[in-house]
């Protein structure tokens, strides 16, 4: 009888499902900010049943595919998203038999349904008739049976809906007075829910589908569960304490309780592999952190401590090698089957939760120092008007945020209050900052938005906010209010109206920033264009698709823009200085490539996208691995060019056959790889720009541990050395040519050990440019000289060093003259550079060393240059110093502190002493620490190496 209620709810809810929905769907372009991370609360995390892959949801509105065998992100999952928290994820279940994932949250473009999405994991994209439109209310919990057959769907209002893997349906149950969280499947078929409602309910699956046959309140509100591998018990989490219930699944009696002291809960549980340990975590704290918790003899010993985080718990998750433990800290961790660590996979932003008077203002807003950790911890500061960023100490003059006298109870808090009025707030959100003008105007920054007050605690203007405002400031000149979200990102609003006009996010690594205005133009630090994206809406039933705003540069790249906003106080009117400062006041060079400052819809200049119809990860011992894909790109830019890079080498003459689907041509390559693990990547190109590459990991199974590791050898080393003392007058320096015989020395050794010492290159051949010798015409000759000789099998070095300049958009490298240092035509463009690099089919390595002291110091910004020749991930990039600083000199040091430090690493102190070879991490790794040191922080080398791991010398001392 029961069944048939059921089915009879499922006849109306039916209607809705089948209905498309009605509301538009966005189709403005979307700046995101993307690290390779989540930026919110990670609110569920899920695996396949061999604990090959994990994939986690967060609030921050995607979903996110990872290889469990090294922590490495494989891929981002992007449905459709909307304004304020349409979009954000709540579930996520990854099918035990790893093909499919299912994700959803909410999803009301409409302001009523919701969508459930099945995304197919090997490919990471949303295949045709994979999405389930209709559902009355966010989802707020996903499971899969056993078999992988049978998805169940949580609610937060409404109740329980299976389906099967095609999104067929089964059954429904929609007699819940609250929010499903909790829901799991039986190895023998059964599903137990449970509800805020206080009940846990089990089913089963008969001939006519979805049947009740149990429900039973608990004492508590029950808020996760976890069957025990032997179908025996139930471990219910509880959220109003500090509980977990175990219970029988036969009765749903009690058979006895998991509790522990302090305020918070337990609401998250899961089994061990072989049923022996229960681990439980949530909202309990210990002294500021969130244990994960195991008790032994199927809960029944005391609990100990195995995992914790910098937030409450969100979610476990069990497979055949483990444990899955997430966070909102947003983070997450992988433990083995006994409970211990294996790695955890932090957050890569700024954390500004309790950062107090350590985020501080300048007067005019233009500089601000900001802590990156809790508690406001590992302080930095930001100069707009230079674009740099600097560690330690920030000048004097910047203020901390001050609070109103007349402002209470506002501190993490729903109802705070302006002498002695409440200021209403949304239900459920909380203040968490505020900062104020002596003449009384507020503002109030809360979960979800920025309010300003006026001195008579009158609302103002409220904004949106990405994320919460966990830190305030006002500039003492009255014009900004300047938000620290939770999202890692700072934002400058007008306090006139609340508008914003400029955001600036600066990577946990604390070398890597970019800032941006809201129409999208930008400035950046090298390696910092990735950090910032377009997210672009297709359809419903359609993932999204995303471009780093580097696809973008030669439109959006323009750092006198960004500049001209704070002091402007409009991203428009900073435009217009732009187009009407003559060039002469801009640059130092004449503009190579004038900043384009006419409307123009980033839909209109699309870059192609390159889509996998192969898996993201393969496990394969095979020399050449077959890769299929499709490119989509826009009608009036066809393909010009695909380019194929394995660990960073360009690879040419790779076969390519095409195959016909009913979804059109599909293109197949047969990609030579290397006997190790190893990366590819796909590039594609049309007129408007380069794709994102589009990685696939291959890694090699373990077949003769005995076996030596694979070595990547070349056959040539080819070195072009080029470096000036001797510029004309004030212009002379006196070490780059002294640093760049040094380093040619260096490698000479390498590349040509004593006898009995292994090679690494079979021969070498070196071009050396020095002072008179380094002209323009023998350095591009130099550089045709790579491009015609350095093939698949060799290795080529740029090493450069003296003077460099640049203008707005480009870099140009200063050559030899004898009277004068010319103008642009003269001076090595860094467009020769990057054409040249990217050329190359061999390893590729840039040394670059050209921001010294003298009459042309601190004008040579290799930003650009050096972010064109990373496009694709190919180029192995050391430079001397990011963004202005200066490379450091001592006479003691004999040279430059950059070169120092390199001659030092490759003679063996970046050595790894498995095998007594240098890498490129581990060359970057010490060059980093020592030029640091060496100049007490002054002076930031930059280096990339993309995770390749082919060493690039042997030791020689």
């Amino acid at each position: 009888m029961l069944y048939r209620f059921i089915a009879l709810c499922w006849l109306v809810w039916a209607q809705a499902l089948m209905a498309a929905p009605t509301a538009d769907l966005p189709r403005e372009p979307v700046l995101r900010i993307e690290t390779g991370s989540h930026l919110s609360a990670i609110t569920h995390i899920s695996s396949d049943a061999q604990g090959r892959y994990a994939v986690t949801s967060s609030e921050d509105k995607t979903a996110r595919l990872w290889d469990l065998r090294s922590g490495k992100a494989l891929s981002v999952l992007r449905p459709p998203l909307g304004a304020e928290n349409i979009g954000a994820l709540y579930a996520v279940a990854m099918s035990p038999d790893g093909q499919q994932i299912a994700t959803g949250g909410n999803a009301a473009f409409d302001g009523q349904s919701h969508a459930l999405y099945l995304f197919d994991r090997a490919k990471a994209s949303l295949p045709p008739k994979s999405t389930l439109s209709g559902l009355e209310a966010p989802i707020t919990e996903l499971a899969w049976s056993a078999d992988s057959q049978l998805i169940a769907v949580g609610l937060r209002q409404t109740g329980l809906r299976v389906f099967q893997r095609q999104l067929g349906f089964i059954g429904a149950d929609p007699e819940f007075n609250e929010a499903i969280y909790g829901a799991a499947f039986a190895r023998d078929g059964r599903l137990a829910v449970v509800s805020l409602d206080g009940a846990v309910r089990l089913y089963r699956f008969g001939p006519q589908g979805l049947e009740r046959i149990a429900r039973k309140q608990m004492p508590g509100r029950p808020y996760a569960l976890a069957w025990s591998p032997d179908n025996q018990l139930l471990a219910i989490g509880m959220h109003d304490s500090a509980q977990v219930a175990i219970v029988s699944p036969h009765t749903l009696e009690v058979l006895y309780t998991i509790e522990l002291p302090g305020a918070g809960n337990l609401a998250k549980v899961a089994w061990s592999p072989d049923g022996q340990t229960l681990f439980a975590g949530g909202s309990l704290s210990r002294q500021g952190r969130f244990p994960v918790f195991a008790f032994a003899q199927a809960g029944r010993a005391a609990g100990r401590e195995v995992a914790h985080f910098g937030n409450i718990v969100t979610s476990l998750a069990v497979n055949e090698t483990g444990l899955l433990a997430s966070s909102a800290q947003p983070a997450w961790s992988a433990l083995d089957a006994a409970g211990e660590q294996r790695f955890s996979v932090t957050a890569s932003m700024a954390d500004f939760r309790d950062a107090l008077d350590a985020f501080r203002l300048s007067a005019d807003a233009q500089q601000l120092a900001l802590p990156t950790q809790m508690g406001g911890k590992a302080g930095v500061w930001f100069d707009f008007a230079l674009g740099e960023l600097r560690l330690g100490d920030a000048p004097p003059q910047l203020m901390p945020a001050q609070v109103p006298a007349g402002l209470s109870d506002w501190r993490n808090a729903p109802a705070p209050q302006w002498r002695g009025r409440v200021l209403p707030l949304r239900q459920g959100e909380r203040s968490r900052s505020a900062a104020g003008l002596p003449d009384g105007r507020f503002v109030l920054g809360t979960d979800w938005f920025l309010r300003s007050y006026s001195a008579a605690g009158a609302l103002l203007w409220e904004q949106r906010t990405p994320a919460t405002v966990w830190a305030a400031n006002i500039s003492a000149d009255g014009r900004w209010a300047v938000a620290a979200l939770g999202d890692g990102s700072v934002r400058w609003y007008r306090l006139a109206d609340g508008r914003e006009q400029l955001a600036l996010f600066i990577h946990s690594d604390r070398e890597r920033w970019i800032a941006w205005t809201p129409s999208g133009y930008y400035d950046t630090s090298i390696g910092g264009e990735a950090l910032v994206g377009w997210h672009v809406n297709r359809a419903f039933n359609q993932a999204a698709d995303f471009f780093s705003v580097g696809r973008f540069r030669e439109r959006f790249y323009a750092p006198s823009v960004v500049a001209k906003v704070l002091q402007l106080g409009d991203e428009q009117q900073a435009l217009l200085a732009y187009k009407t400062t003559p060039l002469a006041q801009k640059n130092t060079a004449p503009v190579a490539a004038p900043l384009k400052t006419t409307a123009v819809k980033v839909t209109e200049m699309l870059p192609p996208l390159v889509e996998l119809q192969s898996d993201h990860s393969i496990d394969s011992n095979d020399a050449i691995i077959p890769i299929r894909y499709t490119v989509r790109t826009p009608d009036n830019a066809p393909l010009q060019d695909l380019k194929i890079r394995v660990n960073g080498q360009l690879k040419l003459g790779v076969k390519q056959r095409i195959l016909r689907s009913a979804a059109g041509n599909v293109f197949e390559l047969e990609v030579p790889v290397p006997p190790k693990n190893s990366e590819i990547l796909l590039i594609a190109e049309n007129k408007y720009a380069k794709s994102d590459p589009i990685s696939i990991q291959v890694r090699r199974p373990s077949t003769d541990p005995g076996k030596a590791a694979y070595v990547e050898k070349y056959d040539t080393l080819y070195m072009l050395v080029v470096a000036v003392n001797k510029y004309p007058g004030k212009n002379a320096l006196e070490l780059p040519v002294k640093d760049a015989k040094d380093f040619q020395h260096q490698l000479a050794h390498i590349a040509n050990p004593p006898v009995g010492r292994p090679k690494l290159y079979n021969k070498s051949e070196v071009k050396v440019l020095f002072d008179q010798d380094a002209s323009l015409e023998n350095i591009r000759a130099g550089l045709k000289w790579l491009k015609d000789n350095v093939k698949a099998k060799d290795a080529g070095i740029f090493f450069l060093a003296g003077h460099g300049l640049s203008d707005e958009r480009s870099y140009y490298y200063v050559p030899h003259r004898a009277n004068d240092i010319g103008k642009k035509e003269q001076w090595l463009s860094g467009f020769d550079i990057v054409e040249t690099l990217q050329s190359l089919p061999g390893r590729a390595i840039f040394f670059l060393d050209t921001c010294h002291a003298g009459a042309l110091a601190n004008q040579a910004k290799v930003v650009s240059t050096i972010n064109q020749v990373e496009d694709e991930k190919g180029v192995i990039v050391f430079a001397s110093s990011t963004a202005k600083e200066l490379s450091q000199e001592k006479d003691d040091w004999g040279n430059g502190a950059f070169t120092k430090a390199l001659i030092e690493g490759l003679r063996g102190e970046a050595e790894d002493p498995r095998d007594k070879m240098v890498y490129p991490t581990t060359l970057k790794r010490y060059v980093t620490r020592r030029v640091r040191e060496l100049t007490d922080n002054e002076q930031r080398p930059y280096i990339s190496d993309h995770g390749i791991d082919d060493p690039i010398a042997i030791v020689v001392k």
